[in-house]
């Protein structure tokens, strides 16, 4: 038997597969095109390709998102999503090849959701399923005392998972529905109001990934195209420091939560975590200077991995390869 092991991270609208021995392997948004005739239904594109066609709302195919902060919403067209993805990226794959994954996942999915993610697995020929916390991949990144707390915050597109755990036990685990998307419809807001011209989301959310930073004074600059309120197309600039008011909110809120939840722990879990520091991962965490924005606000020790958009499946891809014991969750 020819065994492949894969780590897959269901995030906020992507999905992402490491192999051992390989690395990152396949990086695509959760969405699926097909062209369905009467009962017949037959695959138009995946991934990236499919959500440029969504985009660009072509003919005569049909768009789904079957995988919405990392909940399976449609089974069938989930099923077939993944096992696309898995087929042409695992080429060697073969009939005696045996398939296991160690899954990563939000603290928030309860115990119907998992179930229903490991049969959609199953059903793409995965046969061991491992469910692991996304924070217990993420301290698989550091060198930590085992029994020393750590709070990971995993700031998405649409959700922040914040946990506390140590290698042991894990101790606080909650999702909020806040991230990168509310910082898109920020800019769309501030440019609105500020420069009197209409945008859309995915126009802000590419000037974010270009020029967005949180350090005051910023120069950074990125040229967009608006539409007037003659309906003409008009090209302008926004400047990292606009982009730093219009989502500086929205990092606000989740410091907040962060002070709440400090508030709330134990007082020995929570001076341990004012000693080990707040880990901070997820695609929205790569913004420049929330490394110096974060500590300032929160006056406690910052930790910003090397990689922190990957640095989930990163962590999953070390735990496939560790004889350790490490926290999973039980189904």
């Amino acid at each position: 038997m020819f065994n492949v092991d894969l780590a897959i991270k269901f995030g906020s609208n992507e999905i992402i597969i490491f192999r051992k021995g390989f690395g990152i392997i396949a990086k695509e948004p959760a969405y699926l095109a097909v062209v369905e005739t009467g009962s017949k239904l037959k695959v138009k594109a995946v991934g990236k390709d499919a959500e440029c066609l969504f985009m660009g709302k072509a003919n005569n195919v049909t768009i789904y998102q079957p995988i919405k902060n990392s909940e399976i919403v449609n089974e069938k067209m989930a099923t077939i999503l993944l096992e696309t993805i898995i087929k042409n990226t695992i080429r060697d794959r073969f009939l005696l090849t045996h398939l296991n994954a160690l899954v990563a996942v939000p603290c928030a999915l309860n115990q119907k959701q998992l179930a229903l993610l490991k049969r959609v697995l199953q059903q793409c020929g995965v046969g061991k399923v491992t469910f692991v916390q996304n924070s217990v991949c993420a301290r698989a990144n550091l060198e930590l005392d085992s029994h020393a707390h750590l709070m990971v915050v995993d700031i998405g597109k649409y959700i922040t998972d914040i946990s506390v755990l140590t290698e042991h036990s894990f101790d606080f685990g909650r999702m909020y529905f806040i991230g990168g998307e509310d910082m898109d419809k920020s800019i769309t807001t501030f440019i609105a109001d500020n420069h009197n011209l209409t945008v859309s989301d995915l126009t802000s959310e590419n000037a974010k990934n270009e020029v967005a930073s949180l350090y005051d004074r910023d120069l950074y600059s990125t040229e967009y195209i608006g539409i007037d309120e003659n309906d003409k197309f008009i090209r302008h600039n926004i400047t990292a420091n606009e982009v730093r008011v219009a989502i500086q909110n929205v990092y606000d809120k989740i410091f907040e939560l962060i002070k709440n939840i400090l508030a709330g722990l134990d007082k020995d879990i929570a001076a341990d975590i004012y000693n080990t520091g707040i880990m901070f991962v997820g695609g929205a965490s790569s913004i420049a200077g929330l490394y110096e924005y974060a500590k300032k606000k929160l006056d406690i020790p910052i930790i910003m991995p090397e990689n922190t958009k990957d640095c989930v499946i990163l962590g999953a891809g070390k735990l496939l390869s560790t004889d350790k014991e490490f926290l999973k969750i039980e189904l």
